[in-house]
């Protein structure tokens, strides 16, 4: 399954870039976020992992690739790997347009099993930009 989401951030292009270069920041936005747990010494950089543990479940994470505008992050958990790319562009001096791609695959017999998970999965992921841009907003 795939959907993307374009987000009108109400910082500058600057401020979006520091807020979101941070893997410590995810705490913010993500409630559910227990800890984060770094395997590479540069956090956040291309070519980096980390495994995020959550209140219910875990995600090993591999950065793509991370550039100031741009960064693509892979989160596999028991056989479900969601690829995430966010790209941001500035609008002008005080406003920041994001888009959300996203890729959710998840093993076949869950999806046979039930067909609402990628509905269930896609709401979650929403819900999580919804807090996203709550938090980047009032920061």
């Amino acid at each position: 399954m795939r959907f993307t989401k374009e987000i009108v951030l109400n910082q500058p292009i600057e401020r979006v870039r520091v807020l979101t270069s941070d893997p410590e920041h995810l705490h913010h936005w993500q409630p559910e976020l227990v800890s984060i747990t770094q395997h590479s010494d540069t956090p956040g950089a291309a070519g980096s992992t980390a495994t995020l543990t959550y209140r219910k479940f875990k995600f090993e994470e591999t950065v793509l690739a991370a550039t100031a505008d741009e960064r693509t992050s892979r989160y596999e958990s028991r056989g479900m790997v969601h690829t995430i790319t966010n790209r941001y562009s500035a609008i002008d001096d005080q406003h920041t347009l994001m888009v959300c791609e996203n890729e959710i695959r998840v093993p076949l017999p869950l999806r046979l099993f039930n067909r609402r998970i990628t509905n269930v999965l896609q709401e979650e992921s929403e819900r999580g930009l919804d807090r996203f841009k709550a938090y980047i907003d009032n920061a």
